[in-house]
């Protein structure tokens, strides 16, 4: 009988398929750890909210993105029709929120019988085909205990404060080694107490300090501070976004919002208007502003004076319901 593979996007999808690995792959699209995602089994539920968040922060045609998320969890859904399910995952917060939205949906379905764990400690799409093929020689039974790992972690994800995701990070998890560094590193989106910035948000302020840098200098400096990197290029531009356009700016000169530019998505070479806008971005040099210069020091907090509004999985930060986390003290800090 055929194989299903799913895997973390379509980068992995051909990489697997230049190393021979034999099945039907699915990519499976999705940036949850930025916008709401909604405490739901049912993956056309989650589909719903997600297309409507990344088509509205991306500038993307919310019809193109939910047809997309549709033909893959169709393919999803009929898993119980191949002999096996594999599952290809790396060990940062994009892929183990992929991981464990799939898990939990598994968990939940009456027929999951031959379902594999393929975990990476590397990044899929540049690794050598002999090391794919000697990674799948290594892919193991999908454990209970991972299934309601998965599905516990899922539902302190998707709760609607992050209470549940803090006591979840208080106790060891070792079926799946790289999801608690990977949820660790999420809560750390949250504001900090004084100045009100995401761990992201105070690396660009950081490095903004020195002097200013182009926007795509900007974000190889911050990508590369994490060691199991996550963030890529647009949700990068949606938090220099916030940055620049709050109602208190802590850093200018962006030429526009990204979100307000022709999509961001293109083949490379087309030089579309999508294309252009991006550069028109990635170029642009930004710098410091007072604010963001009181921010760092914790003289002016951007959450509250803001107002910022976003979401962490099913958390919603604003105001009245201004979630924090202390770096230094490891700690969640409950709105006032």
């Amino acid at each position: 009988m055929p194989k299903l593979i799913v895997t973390n996007g379509d980068s992995a999808a051909e990489r697997l398929r230049e190393a021979g690995i034999k099945g039907h792959i699915i990519p499976w699209r999705d940036m949850l750890h930025d916008g709401p995602v909604p405490a739901a089994t049912l993956l056309d539920d989650v589909s719903d909210v997600r297309a409507d968040f990344l088509s509205s922060a991306l500038g993307l045609p919310f019809d193109e993105v939910r047809a997309d998320f549709a033909h893959r969890d169709a393919q999803m859904e009929v898993h119980s029709a191949y002999g096996e399910v594999e599952l290809w995952f790396e060990h940062d917060l994009y892929d183990q929120l992929q991981l464990i939205q799939i898990l939990d949906y598994l968990a939940h379905e009456p027929e999951r019988m031959g379902v594999s764990l393929v975990q990476a400690s590397h990044y899929l799409a540049v690794m050598e085909l002999g090391d794919l093929r000697a990674l799948e020689a290594h892919r193991a039974p999908v454990t209970h205990v991972q299934m309601e790992t998965a599905r516990e972690a899922w539902e302190a994800f998707t709760a609607p404060t992050p209470r549940l995701l803090s006591s979840f990070l208080e106790r060891p998890h070792e079926a799946l080694p790289y999801l608690s560094p990977a949820l660790s590193r999420l809560v750390c989106e949250l504001p900090a107490p004084d100045s009100g910035l995401s761990l992201t948000e105070e690396r660009i302020l950081r490095h903004l300090a020195g002097g200013p840098m182009k926007v795509a200098h900007l974000f190889a400096a911050v990508h590369s501070m994490d060691q199991a990197q996550f963030l890529a290029d647009l949700p990068f531009f949606l938090r220099l976004d916030g940055l620049a356009f709050a109602h208190e700016p802590l850093v200018t000169g962006l030429p526009f919002r990204s979100s307000e530019a022709p999509s961001l998505s293109f083949t490379p070479g087309e030089d579309g208007a999508a294309e252009r806008s991006y550069r028109a971005y990635a170029a642009a040099e930004v710098s410091l502003t007072p604010a963001g210069a009181a921010a760092l020091k914790g003289t002016f907090d951007h959450a509250a004076n803001n107002g910022v509004e976003r979401h962490l999985g099913g958390t919603r930060i604003c105001a009245g319901a201004m979630w924090r986390y202390d770096r230094a003290a490891g700690r969640l800090v409950l709105p006032n």
